[in-house]
């Protein structure tokens, strides 16, 4: 799991003004500037918070990707979203 990298597109979807909205309008264009191992890539567009908490992503990190990409708190460990 690349953690750091998680953290760094979590930390850079929040804080990057216009980051969010391209990732909503091509995810794969934005996931290539983050060297993810590819279940990461397809569990961040899938929003799959369940499948990235399991595989060791922080918890912390992973609730701020999660509100950033627009999902609901009781969503947020459904099999992705």
């Amino acid at each position: 799991m690349s953690i750091v990298e998680l953290n760094r597109l979590a930390r850079d979807l929040e804080h990057i003004p216009g980051l969010c909205e391209r990732f909503a309008s091509d995810p794969a264009e934005v996931l290539a500037d983050y060297p993810l191992a590819d279940q990461e890539r397809t569990a961040v567009v899938r929003k799959d918070a369940a499948w990235l908490l399991q595989a060791g992503m922080n918890p912390v990190a992973l609730r701020n990707l999660m509100v950033t990409l627009g999902v609901a708190h009781r969503e947020m460990y459904s099999e992705g979203v």
